[in-house]
């Protein structure tokens, strides 16, 4: 059987490359509101067209929106998402969405996420006067009894086309399909676990090492044989 050890080695980058997007997942198996992240490669002869990331021929970056569990914090300012649907975040170049409703109240008593960006409304930032703070299931907050706003939830018909950015949140680049969502419930009190199966991913890293492993073999034993070959040659000759 012949061998082309350039196509062994690109695979055995391919398998690197899975390796870190399952590395990652495990990383933030903890991480509130985090969506498991699959890479996958097209096969050789089927009619999937690559998308030109790299040299590696990389098909799709598939993010896993399943929702994870509702854990309860018991703190006021931490809400999920019951559904599908994100928070709206104000930055300073656009609109980020996150599933992470882990919130708080400022100095300028805003509410903001943990990194000090601010949470939107529907009618804009939301700012919050009082102590006594609650959050109904429709996502309206009252502070002391008084109304401070509405929760902005968005969903996309197309989530998969979001981009990742830091932090575990999205951007949209008008490709996945802005739209108000109505449907999904707001929990206060609780949070969003990952969505991350640790035990699948554990799995998937232990098959993806021993193929990088079988890999590595196969590449080094054509560079034995090579040697060989070149050592009889130079005595034939």
């Amino acid at each position: 059987m012949d061998f082309d050890i350039s196509q062994i080695a690109i695979a055995g980058s391919r398998k690197l490359t899975q390796l870190d997007f399952i590395a990652n997942n495990i990383a933030n198996v903890s991480t509130t509101g985090f969506k498991a992240e699959h890479l996958y490669y097209a096969m050789k002869g089927k009619s999937a067209q690559e998308t030109a990331r790299s040299d590696l021929g990389i098909t799709s970056i598939v993010i896993d929106f399943a929702q994870g569990t509702l854990q309860r914090s018991g703190n006021p300012l931490d809400v999920a998402i019951e559904g599908d649907g994100f928070f709206a975040i104000q930055q300073k170049d656009g609109t980020t969405y996150t599933r992470n409703g882990s919130f708080a109240v400022n100095k300028n008593k805003e509410l903001v996420t943990k990194d000090g960006s601010k949470v939107l409304g529907e009618s804009g930032p939301i700012s919050i006067n009082g102590t006594q703070i609650d959050i109904d299931a429709d996502g309206n907050i009252t502070a002391d009894g008084n109304v401070a706003g509405k929760l902005k939830i968005v969903a996309f018909d197309k989530p998969g086309q979001l981009t990742r950015t830091a932090g575990g949140q999205y951007v949209d680049d008008g490709n996945a399909g802005l739209k108000k969502n109505d449907t999904s419930r707001i929990a206060s009190g609780y949070l969003e676990t990952s969505n991350v199966n640790a035990m699948k991913e554990m799995v998937e890293m232990i098959d993806g090492h021993r193929s990088f492993e079988a890999y590595q073999k196969i590449i080094q034993t054509m560079a034995d044989l090579d040697k060989i070959s070149t050592s009889r040659l130079g005595r034939l000759s």
